[in-house]
């Protein structure tokens, strides 16, 4: 049994991106051969299409409608640290998305926590070094990084005014990524795992933003993927055209973002390596289960629209996942699964005799990939996202995809939305809409929404205690936004 649990993730990454899922450009060589090592899963599927509606899957192995909707980290959830910290592991999070920030509950269960601003330890035994994350020491830099993180947690990151903020904070500021580095993530992964006591087991998460929008890779990976020159300011001024004025982004624009993506996504692939030779060196990986999923994927006109957060088609829900169980032979049998079996996979492949919490939702694919128990036939995942603003959960904007090994059904409680079946096999990217000719599917999918939301989780959408955004004047003035 592997003693280690190992959880990387990596924010917007697509299935359909890497080489090992047929992909024909060299942006995933340490993915890739993590893969071959371990297992892929061909047909994995996130619980929604951005990072609010996906991480309750991956780390409360629960869908983003349940327990008080996915605005905050509700407490009638169970976080997998919260579930290793009672089992005595060492519990260490690198999270560089303002989304999955302390202030929404995300550094529940975590012994040290980095929230992409600030290091918080919980364990005061440890000598872990805790404060801003800023390197600039001038107060005006200091000022204006703080304000962003604020901003930055305050607004809907698929929203235009987010988009419009994010635009002028690259103008006023560094024109830096608003987000920690993955190399400054992978050595802040480092520098936690070298304080702590070496007696415990671990459980480790580190989250990468690199692909995320503004695609803004060092010049040295754009050379590898664009097929002319493209200067740091031209790269600027693409990402803030299609942040702020996405439907007139041309083909060619939207061709080079999309090449920006695949250097993206090359880099942070290079800092994974980094992070497995570390923890390799740490005595960390050869004795672990190890997890790699991409949160969600990105939309590149697909379906008319660019980013994600939209209408949950596959190439915003279809997501990597790879598995590691030590140096053992595993494999994934054909089948849907889902990112809510993330979490009760690593525990029950790690904890001996182990108990899967109640609130998990998903199942352990630990003894599916050791041939040990059969893929569940035709089982049935879903996506959510029922937009209403920043902190409101609207139900009358629910949206729902309903996935088997064949059939893909989108759901919309709006009359004007019309429902969408899809045959995967023959129709990986959704383009051909069978609805009319399959009556009975169509049926029996509707019956599976119906059945899905009638379990008990659902029962209440009100969040206590939420976390109100702070009052944006003074900090949006800061950043030029508002006059």
């Amino acid at each position: 049994m592997p003693r280690h649990a190992i959880l990387i993730t990596v924010d917007c990454l697509r299935y359909d991106r890497l080489s090992v899922a047929g992909y024909d450009r060299p942006v995933s060589p340490t993915m890739d051969a993590l893969a071959e090592v371990g297992a892929f899963c061909d047909e994995a599927i996130a619980t929604g299409p951005n990072t609010r509606t996906s991480f309750p899957g991956i780390l409360c192995s629960t869908y983003p409608l349940m327990y008080g909707g996915y605005a905050q980290l509700t407490g009638t959830r169970q976080v997998v640290s919260e579930a290793f910290q009672d089992r005595g592991f060492r519990t260490v999070g690198v999270n560089t998305n303002t989304q999955l920030h302390s202030r929404f509950g995300w550094d529940r269960g975590f012994d040290v926590y980095y929230d992409n601003e600030r290091t918080l330890v919980d364990d005061q035994s440890l000598d872990i070094e805790t404060g801003d994350s800023s390197d600039d020491g001038s107060r005006a830099a200091e000022f204006v990084e703080t304000a962003k993180e604020k901003v930055y947690a305050s607004l809907d990151q698929n929203g235009l005014p987010y988009r419009l903020v994010e635009s002028v904070y690259r103008r006023v500021a560094t024109r830096s990524a608003p987000h920690t580095s993955a190399s400054e993530a992978v050595d802040r992964a480092f520098r936690y795992l070298d304080a702590l006591p070496g007696e415990k087991p671990l459980f480790l998460w580190v989250h990468f933003m690199e692909p995320h929008s503004p695609y803004v890779p060092p010049r040295s990976y754009r050379e590898q993927f664009l097929d002319e020159p493209l200067s740091d300011s031209e790269m600027w001024r693409i990402n803030d055209k299609v942040n702020t004025k996405e439907a007139d982004a041309t083909d060619r624009e939207v061709s080079i973002i999309s090449d920006l993506y695949d250097a993206s996504i090359r880099e942070v692939d290079d800092q994974i390596g980094r992070l497995v030779e570390g923890l390799r060196e740490r005595g960390y990986w050869e004795d672990a289960m190890a997890i790699l999923c991409g949160d969600h994927g990105e939309e590149f006109r697909e379906h008319g629209e660019l980013a994600h957060g939209g209408r949950p088609y596959d190439e915003l829900v279809r997501v990597p996942l790879i598995v590691r169980r030590g140096d053992e032979s595993i494999s994934f049998p054909e089948g849907v699964t889902s990112t809510i079996d993330v979490a009760p996979t690593l525990l029950d492949a790690t904890v001996e005799d182990a108990t899967v919490p109640e609130r998990f939702h998903g199942l352990s694919l630990d003894p599916i990939l050791r041939s040990e128990e059969p893929m569940p036939e035709d089982r049935a995942v879903f996506s959510q996202i029922a937009a209403g603003g920043w902190r409101e959960i609207d139900l009358n904007n629910r949206i729902t995809a309903c996935r088997t090994d064949e059939w893909k059904f989108i759901t919309s409680v709006r009359d004007e939305d019309a429902d969408e079946l899809f045959y995967i096999p023959e129709d990986q990217y959704e383009q051909n809409d069978c609805a009319a000719a399959n009556p009975e599917t169509v049926d029996a999918m509707i019956d599976r929404v119906a059945d899905h939301y009638a379990l008990d989780a659902y029962e209440n959408y009100a969040i206590e205690d939420a976390v109100e955004p702070d009052d944006l004047g003074d900090q949006l003035e800061a950043l030029g936004y508002v006059k």
